[in-house]
């Protein structure tokens, strides 16, 4: 490459002689050819490219984000990683909207026209980095989708402080699964790394199983994007929450206020009955997650390993510590991985700790199983203990799922988001009330429900859609089956 091509990349860039321009080309073919080259990023300068005044991020923002990532740059092939790092972690932060980076390198190496260019040892190289950053404040208001296959109507409104933390506020009105109010403040760095962050949320939310919580929650998140990388969250919940049993069959939001006949009361289960009522509920949450998956939303190939522990404190209730595990492998075969299998593995276990005190673990902290997103051919909620048709839930379950899809058949179309599917799913789930872990396994070894099917999913950038054509093959008498077609839409499925 001649020196002059090299010069003309930039221009602007040449008001100072001491600056070479890197053109892209330039930097592939020494990536190619010199990717152990040492290196050392000795300036870095970020540009806002909007003209809104105050708007740009604050310099220990930009310090904080460039010394964990560009400034750890030893030699020229760790350049792509690290500013791939730096913008995907500010993006996960809500503080750009894009990033265009420039590298130059200062004119200290010998040059001749006739001579390849000797590069300096290590090569000192000065960045540029032109960004996007989102307004300071913002409202908007649409809809969303949820991965209970619901839909919810949302206004927001969000600020960014002088010190690039963040504030929103939000309410939501959801068809199906909760609605309410959230007031949001978050910091998107912690200790002077960007790799961890901190957020607390106070709200006060309906659900549709007959709850109203009113609290709080605070905790900080690992961020990590490298592959093979682990993640880790750990909250605290100080919350009050009401539970009426009625509510549970509503299709409008609960009335904490409605008053319940005799007659209505008669198609309660007493189980849930007696649960009527508030409570004082304190959380301590963890979740670790190792994803190696190549994209999150629609992977053709790696694994998924999904940890979640939960330690409650009841202030008229039991204490219990809740523990759930979800395994996921993908293999793609052909060429275009035309043809995709996704198997997932889920299980769950409740200790109760207070049940020496005949004090039982609460419906709403009960695990549930059944749905177009869960075991398919049963209806959301479907599987596991009932009484009076009412379900109870249960402190132990295991499901499992194998999916296979394959692009449509046809030239025209076999490159779109359309996929045939078929699957299998089963599981079960039940109540072990503390009973041993052998009694346990072997009440869940036996007698699972399970289905099969076939369908059509669209993997939209928005959400995954399903219609299947489901079957159950194996069920209890309890179990509320769906049998025919069945619509899925979400993010997670079995």
């Amino acid at each position: 490459m001649d020196k002059n091509d090299v010069d003309s990349v930039s221009p602007s860039t040449m008001k100072d002689p001491q600056l070479k321009p890197i053109s892209q080309q330039y930097i592939d073919n020494l990536l190619d050819n010199n990717a152990n080259v040492p290196i050392k990023i000795i300036n870095v300068q970020p540009i806002s490219t909007t003209e809104a005044k105050g708007n740009s991020l604050s310099s220990e923002t930009w310090n904080v984000y460039v010394n964990a990532t560009l400034a750890q740059c030893e030699k020229l092939s760790d350049i792509p990683d690290q500013l791939d790092i730096l913008h995907s972690r500010l993006l996960q932060a809500n503080l750009i909207n894009g990033l265009h980076p420039i590298f130059h390198t200062l004119d200290n190496s010998t040059t001749d026209d006739n001579k390849d260019i000797t590069l300096a040892n290590p090569l000192p190289i000065i960045a540029t980095l032109y960004y996007q950053p989102k307004s300071k404040f913002t409202a908007k208001t649409g809809t969303n989708i949820t991965n209970s296959g619901q839909g919810d109507g949302y206004i927001s409104f969000q600020s960014r402080l002088p010190t690039d933390d963040i504030v929103s506020l939000d309410y939501r009105r959801d068809t199906g699964t909760n609605s309410g109010t959230k007031f949001s403040l978050g910091s998107p760095f912690l200790k002077r790394t960007p790799f961890w962050s901190w957020k607390l949320d106070v709200f006060d939310v309906w659900k549709n199983v007959g709850v109203k919580d009113v609290g709080c929650t605070m905790g900080i998140r690992s961020w990590y994007n490298k592959r093979n990388s682990w993640n880790c969250g750990i909250d605290y919940e100080l919350i009050r929450r009401d539970f009426q049993s009625m509510n549970i069959h509503t299709s409008t939001l609960p009335s904490l206020t409605t008053t319940v006949s005799t007659t209505e009361k008669k198609n309660i289960s007493e189980y849930l009955l007696v649960q009527d009522g508030s409570s004082i509920r304190n959380s301590l949450k963890g979740n670790i997650i190792w994803d190696c998956r190549d994209n999150t939303f629609a992977p053709n190939k790696g694994h998924l390993l999904k940890i979640n522990t939960e330690l409650t404190n009841v202030d008229n209730g039991a204490n219990f510590w809740k523990n759930a595990l979800q395994f996921t492998r993908v293999y793609s075969w052909f060429p275009s991985n035309f043809i995709t299998m996704s198997t997932t593995f889920k299980c769950g276990y409740i200790q109760n700790l207070s049940f020496s005190q005949n004090k039982y673990i609460h419906y709403t902290d009960k695990f549930q199983n059944g749905g177009a997103n869960d075991i398919r051919s049963f209806q959301n909620m479907g599987i596991g203990p009932r009484h009076l048709g009412n379900n109870l839930g249960g402190d132990t379950f295991m499901a499992y799922g194998v999916s296979v899809f394959s692009k449509l058949p046809f030239k025209k179309i076999m490159d779109s988001n359309f996929r045939l599917h078929f699957f299998f799913n089963g599981g079960k789930l039940v109540n072990h009330n503390n009973d041993t872990w052998i009694n346990t396994m072997s009440k869940l070894r036996d007698e699972h429900s399970t289905s099969v099917g076939a369908g059509l999913v669209l993997r939209s950038p928005m959400a995954k859609f399903e219609l299947n054509f489901a079957v159950p093959v194996t069920c209890h008498s309890d179990d509320l089956q769906r049998k025919g077609l069945q619509f899925g839409l979400g993010f997670e499925f079995l």
